[in-house]
């Protein structure tokens, strides 16, 4: 799968309920959160970048084609089979809009793992599944099966594949959750 053209999809359609206002138009460092993750896919070489689900208008001025989450409010596992259909490419990157410091080398990192394994995972102290790489053709009908008889995390419905771990930095896939969580440093203590 390596130099193979990939599709990386930002999930945007969460409530945001714990930063208080929407994550994916909260700016860090001068752009949106889901601008900034945008931006590492296309410096990563993404020859398709989506937005998925949440208000059309949250896409607004953001360098990517939004689509429809096809199962609103149900979790990020809808919005990875969402991902995945929407695709034209085999490998897709999924990444939450929250991880406004993640790399291109991160990226890429995943898609090359696909090489080995139907999907991979970012790793850190733990598996970060909204940082994972997924094979659409050895992943779709799985994930749609798992989704049919209600399972709606995305960690229960991928132990059914063969899932590869990808090392990743911390700060790569350092989510921001509150306005609280941009002045904390990698040991939870505040700056």
């Amino acid at each position: 799968m390596s130099g193979q053209d990939f599709t990386v999809a930002v999930l945007i359609g969460g409530d945001s309920s714990r930063m208080g206002t929407d994550k994916a138009t909260f700016e860090v460092e001068g752009s949106s959160m889901a601008s900034r993750v945008v931006q590492a896919a296309r410096d990563a070489g993404a020859a398709q970048v989506f937005l998925i689900g949440g208000p059309q208008s949250r896409a607004k001025g953001i360098d990517a084609v939004w689509k429809k989450d096809a199962f609103p409010g149900e979790g990020p596992l809808g919005g990875v089979i969402t991902s995945l259909k929407a695709a034209t490419n085999d490998a897709v990157v999924v990444l939450s809009c929250d991880m406004p410091f993640i790399t291109p080398a991160v990226i890429q990192s995943l898609v090359r793992g696909l090489d080995d394994a139907q999907a991979t995972v970012g790793r850190t102290d733990r598996l970060n599944w909204l940082c994972a790489a997924w094979s659409k053709e050895e992943c779709l009908t799985t994930l749609q099966s798992v989704w049919k008889r209600n399972e709606r995390a995305v960690h229960r419905a991928a132990v059914l594949l063969d899932v590869a771990e990808v090392p990743v930095p911390a700060m790569a896939v350092r989510n921001i959750n509150t306005p609280a969580d941009l002045d904390a440093t990698d040991d939870g203590t505040t700056v």
